[in-house]
Parts: C-alpha cells; structure tokens; sequence
C-alpha cells in the first residue's frame, strides 16, 4: 500500500479549492444533464438540447476525479488530475477570451464564468509548479500494453482534439448534431484533457491514478451516449444509419469501455488486507 510519507498530503488551499470546484461541478453536471431548462436560464451563453446534455456529461466526467482528489487530498490521484485541471480550464480560457462575443456581458454569470476559469488554471498551474519536485517513489511502472494503449489513445483523442480547435467544422462533422465554431472548439479542451491525463499514467501511476482517470472516462463517456439518446427521443434529429453518428457512438463507448478497464486495472493492483 502506498505510504503517507511517498504520498504527502496537498495544501490545504488546494484542497478547499478543490472542494468549491467539486461543488461547481455537480451543479453544472447534473444541472445541464437532468434539470437543462433551469440550469440554462442562468447560464451565460444559450445552447441547443445536444450541446446542454453533452455539456453536462463533460462537467460530470470532470466531477467524478476532482471529487476524488478532494477525497483523498493526497498527491496521489492529484498529479493526474491537476494535469487535468490545468489543461481543460486553460483551453476553455483561451477559447472563451477568443470567441468572447458568444457571451453578454451584462448577464451576471458571464463575469462568473471569467472568474471562475481565471482562477482555476492560475491556481492548478501554481501547484503543479510548487509539486514539480514531488517524490516518485510511490509510482508504480505500468505494464507495456497498457502504457502502449495509453500513450497511442492519448496521441489520438489530443489530435483530435487539435482539429476541434484548428479546423472546427472539419473536425466536428463527426458528431451527430451541427456544432458551430464556438462549441467545437470548446470541446477541445474535453479530448485533450482525457489525453493528458492518459500520457501521465502511460508510463508508471499509482492504483488510484489509474481508478481516477478510468472514472473521468467511463463517466464521460455513459453520460455522453446517453445523452444523445435522451435528447434525440425528444426532438427526432438524428440520422442513426449515418457513418459520422456511428463513428462518434463507437469512439465515445471505446473510451467509455476503456475508462472501465482502467478502473479494474486499478482495483486489482490495490493490495487486498490480510
């Protein structure tokens, strides 16, 4: 078992951070995923049925490994999922600053929005600068076929995600519904960030890295499908029999299914007590 001395504890700022952030996203999560109608009237920008339920799915991915890092509130799953933090709020800042006309400003929760995805990249960027020299001692070398799956899965969705930012309506006409510019390259962030944090156990993790960035996908990927399912029972707009519809369904459940796998990858190398 991985000892509190290899795996020292985080601030206790980023841990109430962190807390704040969790709370965040269960709101957001299940609020766009179950309560859409409510939830948007105090959103800062309007979004049609598809992007409110794939929106949600996206925080409640995010919800499942922020809440566990506050849970544990040691280095480990933190190194991860900090990753993580950092490269999903950074990209949403960017895309937001670019694309700022998509929000009005006189709407109180625009500047919400700005401060709350200013602070977080600043925060999770200063404490992965105050962790660089954190101990490795506790990590543990991941077998070649999972580094090798890991590392070629991160390389594929962070491309992926490059051509949501790059070429938008390219790289979006995989999805089953229309999105425009703004919310193509808003989903960047979700791809990229999923590789990122791929490449960090790609090499050597601790179980409970493994069961953190196992959930993120797993949760991401079941709420995603899902919501397509419930939405297009509503409105009727999805061609089923398109390619793009089942290319998207089939990438979506692979990382679903490889979010799983993760996790029991985890559990089983958590040593059992005697």
């Amino acid at each position: 078992m991985t000892s509190n001395e290899d795996n020292p504890p985080i601030t206790p700022f980023l841990r109430s951070f962190t807390l704040v952030e969790t709370l965040v996203l269960v709101f957001a999560g299940f609020g766009l995923f179950l309560f859409p109608k409510a939830t948007l009237s105090i959103w800062p920008w309007q979004m049609a049925p598809f992007n409110t339920r794939f929106l949600g799915a996206i925080y409640l991915g995010a919800m499942v490994p922020v809440g566990l890092m506050f849970f544990l509130g040691r280095w480990s799953p933190t190194r991860p999922v900090l990753r993580a933090i950092f490269t999903f709020t950074f990209i949403v800042l960017i895309v937001s600053l670019l694309t700022s006309r998509q929000f009005d400003f006189k709407f109180l929760p625009t500047w919400g929005w700005f401060a709350l995805y200013l602070s977080l990249p600043i925060s999770a960027g200063y404490h992965l600068w105050l962790y660089r020299s954190m101990p490795t001692s506790h990590l543990n070398p991941v077998p070649g076929n999972w580094g090798f799956i890991l590392k070629s899965t991160s390389l594929i969705i962070c491309l992926y995600g490059l051509g949501l930012i790059v070429l938008p309506g390219t790289f979006s006409s995989l999805f089953p519904w229309k999105l425009d510019v703004f919310h193509s390259q808003l989903y960047s962030a979700t791809f990229i960030t999923g590789g990122v944090m791929m490449f960090t156990i790609s090499k050597h993790a601790t179980p409970a890295e493994f069961i953190a960035t196992g959930l993120t996908e797993a949760t991401f990927g079941v709420f995603a499908i899902l919501g397509l399912f419930i939405v297009d029972a509503d409105v009727h707009k999805i061609n089923w029999a398109a390619s793009n519809t089942l290319l998207w369904l089939g990438s979506i459940a692979i990382l679903a299914v490889l979010g799983i796998a993760l996790v029991v990858a985890g559990a089983r190398q958590i040593p059992q007590k005697k």
